[in-house]
C-alpha cells in the first residue's frame, strides 16, 4: 500500500528531527517546509485540472520529493545525490513517491551526459548509471512532469513563478542561471497550459506575480 498523507508527514517530521540532530538550525527549516508544501500544492492544483491524474497521490509524491535533502556535500555522512537517497528510502513503501524523488531534477526525464551532471551526483557514476537505466526501463508519465514543474514553482517562501524562483536563486547565490537550464521547465509549463486551456500560473496563489514579472 502506498503511503497515506499522515504517514508522509510523519516521515518528514522524522527527517526534520534528523537534520536538527546533525546540526541544522531549526530556524532555517521554514525554507524546506515552504518549498515542499508549495510544490505539493502546485502539483495538486495541476492534477485536479487534468482529470487523468490522482491529485492526492501527486500531492503526497510532491511533498516527499526532497525527503532526503539533508547534506549533499562529499564531506557529509551521505555523500550522494538526495534524489537517489530519497528513492532508496521510499522504493519499498511508495513507488510513486520514490519515482518523484529520483526524477524531479531531470526535466522530461532526459538524463544529460555524466560530465554535465557529475557535480549534482557528487561524482557517483554508479548512481548515474542507475538513473539512466531506470529512465530507460520506465517510460515517462504525466506525473513526472507535474512534479518537475512543481519543484521549480516553489522556493523558501512558497509558491512562485519560475521567473521569480530563478531571480531569487540568482540573488541568493550571486550567479546567473543559463537560459538553457530554464527552458525545459518552461516547455513543461507550456505543455500543461495547453492541457488545461489556460495558464498554470492562474491556478495558484502566487504573490506579487505581476510586480516581479514586469
Amino acid at each position: 500500500m502506498p503511503l497515506t498523507l499522515s504517514q508522509a508527514t510523519d516521515m518528514i517530521s522524522t527527517m526534520r528531527d534528523r537534520w536538527i540532530s546533525l546540526g541544522r538550525s531549526p530556524d532555517t527549516l521554514y525554507m524546506y517546509d515552504n518549498h515542499i508544501q508549495g510544490a505539493a500544492d502546485v502539483a495538486e492544483a495541476i492534477a485536479s485540472k487534468l482529470g487523468n491524474v490522482d491529485p492526492e497521490r501527486v500531492y503526497i509524491s510532491a511533498l516527499l520529493h526532497d525527503i532526503a535533502k539533508i547534506d549533499e556535500s562529499p564531506e557529509s555522512m551521505l555523500g550522494r545525490f538526495h534524489g537517489i537517497i530519497g528513492y532508496e528510502l521510499l522504493k519499498d513503501i511508495d513507488s510513486d513517491a520514490a519515482r518523484a524523488a529520483l526524477l524531479h531534477e531531470f526535466p522530461w526525464n532526459k538524463i544529460p551526459p555524466f560530465e554535465k551532471v557529475s557535480k549534482k551526483l557528487l561524482g557517483n557514476k554508479n548512481d548515474y548509471d542507475f538513473i539512466l537505466n531506470y529512465v530507460a526501463a520506465n517510460p515517462m508519465k504525466e506525473e513526472d512532469l507535474i512534479i518537475q514543474l512543481a519543484d521549480t514553482m516553489a522556493n523558501k517562501d512558497g509558491i512562485v513563478t519560475m521567473e521569480q524562483r530563478r531571480d531569487e536563486y540568482e540573488k541568493r547565490f550571486n550567479m546567473e542561471i543559463p537560459a538553457e537550464l530554464i527552458q525545459p521547465y518552461m516547455d513543461i509549463k507550456h505543455h500543461f497550459d495547453k492541457k488545461i486551456g489556460g495558464d498554470i500560473y492562474d491556478l495558484l496563489p502566487i504573490q506579487h506575480k505581476l510586480q516581479n514579472q514586469e
